[in-house]
């Protein structure tokens, strides 16, 4: 991948990305929805040295024990996510300036994908994440508190 850039929906927040993208998932978690506001995520992973931030400073939101959501304290729009296991930033692929750049591998945690929502492609489908990744977690859409599944 050729650098990248993208931000927030006002512009305040900017971001360039310099390295290769490593995992670009869909994911599909409530907590994700939650998040979006949306049916799912697209994320587009980059280790944290290739992405470099200008503009304002990200308001954090700690979404569980292990990940920051990072989002423009002006126009709310979120902006990537922060996994404090790796070493690693998830774009938001709707964040980048193109975000046809987004060529994702896998949906993950289709236990959660909407009714209405009918996949049509070939990717792999994984019913929560593949073993490697993260521990999925259990959020409680009521009450916002989020729980590492054990």
């Amino acid at each position: 991948m050729t650098k990248q850039t993208g931000g927030c929906l006002c512009g305040n927040i900017r971001f360039e990305v310099s390295g290769a993208p490593g995992i670009q998932v869909v994911c599909h978690c409530r907590m994700c929805q939650r998040a979006s506001g949306a049916a799912f995520m697209g994320l587009i992973f980059f280790e944290a040295a290739d992405v470099k931030l200008t503009g304002e400073t990200p308001k954090v939101y700690q979404g569980s024990e292990t990940l920051l959501r990072h989002f423009c304290p002006d126009c709310g729009s979120p902006v990537y996510v922060e996994r404090s296991s790796t070493n690693r930033l998830g774009i938001l692929a709707g964040a980048m300036d193109d975000p046809g750049a987004f060529q994702p591998t896998m949906h993950i945690c289709t236990s959660s994908s909407q009714t209405w929502l009918k996949l049509a492609d070939a990717l792999p489908s994984y019913a929560e994440k593949p073993p490697g990744m993260s521990a999925t977690v259990t959020y409680d859409v009521t009450t916002g508190k989020a729980k590492e599944a054990s």
